[in-house]
């Protein structure tokens, strides 16, 4: 369960603890399937096989629910990009692959949870909570991603490192994101696959950090 949980009286034995886990897995599931809209308490009992009593017994309201779940969401991906890519990895790859494999794995992790992350995004534009802790974890996976990268400082053409990398990180998760609020043409008539643009915003990382393309650094 997310620690940062003000809203959720936390559950305290295991038994308890095991019960809303699945509460929390049936109201993912829920949001994932249904959306915001269709989210009900009564909804997530029926799956979860828990009783309304105990769901009310830990939150006063659906939104409450709802942010726990965020919460669980942020720190999962924060996991995943605290795992993704190893130092002893990270320090036998070439810068190129470096770039090319952060890029990637947050990809991945992004497309994951896309369902999820989907209705998450739309509702922070009216939720403040969830845009603040959604705003807050994406900074923190950023970091993570910066400092894998900016290992390779003397390699980065750009006059400002950090800044450049920070740009990189941007238009990675800006062009991602956005595929998953809207879809791959809400910009462009041109569908392209999430596959083709991962490699075409790897292609532009690397072109506009190291001055070269892969084919050049291989």
């Amino acid at each position: 369960m997310p620690k940062r949980t003000p809203t959720i009286r936390p559950p305290q034995q295991e038994r308890s603890r095991a019960s809303f886990e699945r509460v929390l897995d049936a109201g993912a599931r829920l949001l994932e399937e249904e959306g915001y809209e269709a989210f009900t308490l009564g909804e997530v009992s029926r799956r979860a096989k828990a009783s309304i009593g105990s769901i009310y017994g830990r939150v006063k309201r659906k939104d409450d629910l709802i942010h726990a779940i965020h919460l669980r969401l942020m720190d999962e991906m924060e996991a995943e990009a605290a795992t993704a890519i190893a130092a002893s990895e990270a320090e036998r790859l070439p810068t190129h692959e470096l770039i090319a494999e952060a890029v990637r794995e947050f990809a991945d992790s992004t497309r994951r949870h896309a369902r999820l992350l989907s209705v998450f995004m739309h509702r922070a534009a009216v939720d403040a909570a969830i845009a603040a802790a959604g705003s807050a974890a994406s900074r923190r996976v950023g970091r993570r991603f910066e400092d894998l990268i900016l290992a390779r400082r003397d390699e980065i053409v750009q006059p400002d490192p950090e800044r450049a990398v920070d740009v990189a990180f941007r238009m990675v998760y800006c062009t991602l994101t956005r595929q998953i609020m809207y879809g791959p043409t809400f910009e462009s008539d041109r569908a392209i696959g999430w596959d083709d643009l991962v490699d075409q915003l790897t292609v532009a990382c690397t072109f506009y950090l190291l001055g070269q393309s892969r084919s050049d650094a291989s």
